[in-house]
């Protein structure tokens, strides 16, 4: 009978086409920063989106008090 064989290196694609062959416990490590990146760019998309949401508001107001329409 023949033992199952387990790949011992992983191919993880890091972009632009190219992918990269890593042990498990690379990928994994990757994988994680890869993560933490994401989690960071998500937050600072968050607080962009935030900042010109209030500044819309701000020019809406500004509008409206220009031309004397109520709230």
């Amino acid at each position: 009978m023949l033992k199952p064989k387990y790949t011992s290196r992983i191919f993880v694609d890091v972009g632009l086409g190219f992918h990269v062959k890593f042990t498990w416990s690379e990928a994994l490590k990757n994988i994680s920063i890869r993560e933490e990146k994401l989690a960071k760019e998500i937050e600072e998309g968050t607080q962009s989106m935030a900042s010109i949401k209030a500044h819309i508001k701000l020019v809406l107001e500004g509008i409206r008090e220009l031309l004397n329409l109520p709230d």
